[in-house]
């Protein structure tokens, strides 16, 4: 029994592995012009018509240097970095490398190119993006990850926060947590308790558009809570 325990999720490693070289890459590209998707820029009020038929134009639009779009990369940033440390650290476990602390989990994905060079700063676990500085907290002793972007200022939006494997999050889908204020924001102790970082100013926000699909979180977890049992044998 323990042999088939060990061997099963060797299949869920196939499938994080793909989500780690393929999507994370992809997740944490950037987009060097600063340009987001096309949007139908027609818009119609009214009944009027033009030559009896509403005809629709496609234009480039470009977000202004705002919060708004700042958040959105900081959130593709962490996202990337999140899958790409959780993933690491239960890899390890699987093969009896379970990782020791952050630094060692970031000195690692970084060897992979998951995250870029520039990224990296002389501190143990942290990151500096252009609009963040992302904190990794590790617990080794339930192989979990949780991330920390602080903006960098105001206009970068609020504090953010994701937790993988996310155990107290059982029907709302996959999230991240949101500080709800810009100004003096309260950052919640490592792992602590999800109703204590809701009672510290933060609130849960469900990902849309797929950041992370809800079949690869599944994934992610199950592998996750395999090697936690493995590892505790």
């Amino acid at each position: 029994m323990r042999d088939r325990g060990k061997i099963w999720p060797i299949g869920l490693v196939v499938g994080a592995a793909i989500c780690v070289f393929v999507v994370v890459p992809l997740v944490i590209q950037r987009q060097k012009a600063g340009q987001f998707a096309a949007v139908e820029a027609y818009v119609s009020i009214g009944d009027a018509e033009v030559d009896g038929k509403q005809e629709s134009s496609v234009a480039n639009y470009r977000w202004p240097n705002s919060e708004v779009p700042r958040t959105a990369e900081r959130l593709r940033d962490l996202t990337g970095v999140s899958i790409a440390a959780a993933t690491y650290v239960v890899e390890g476990s699987l093969s009896g490398r379970v990782p020791t602390n952050a630094h060692e989990i970031i000195a690692g994905i970084s060897r992979r190119g998951l995250i870029p060079n520039e990224w990296l700063t002389e501190q143990p676990g942290v990151l500096r993006t252009a609009y963040a500085t992302i904190y990794l907290r590790y617990s080794s002793r339930d192989l979990s990850v949780e991330l920390i972007s602080v903006p960098n200022e105001r206009l970068d939006g609020p504090g953010i926060l994701i937790r993988i494997p996310d155990n107290e999050n059982t029907a709302v889908g996959s999230r991240y947590f949101q500080s709800m204020a810009l100004d003096r924001i309260l950052y919640p102790r490592p792992f602590a308790p999800i109703a204590e970082i809701i009672a510290s100013g933060w609130q849960p926000s469900v990902f849309k558009q797929n950041q992370i699909p809800d079949a690869a979180r599944a994934q992610l977890e199950q592998w996750a809570a395999a090697a936690r049992r493995d590892s505790r044998r």
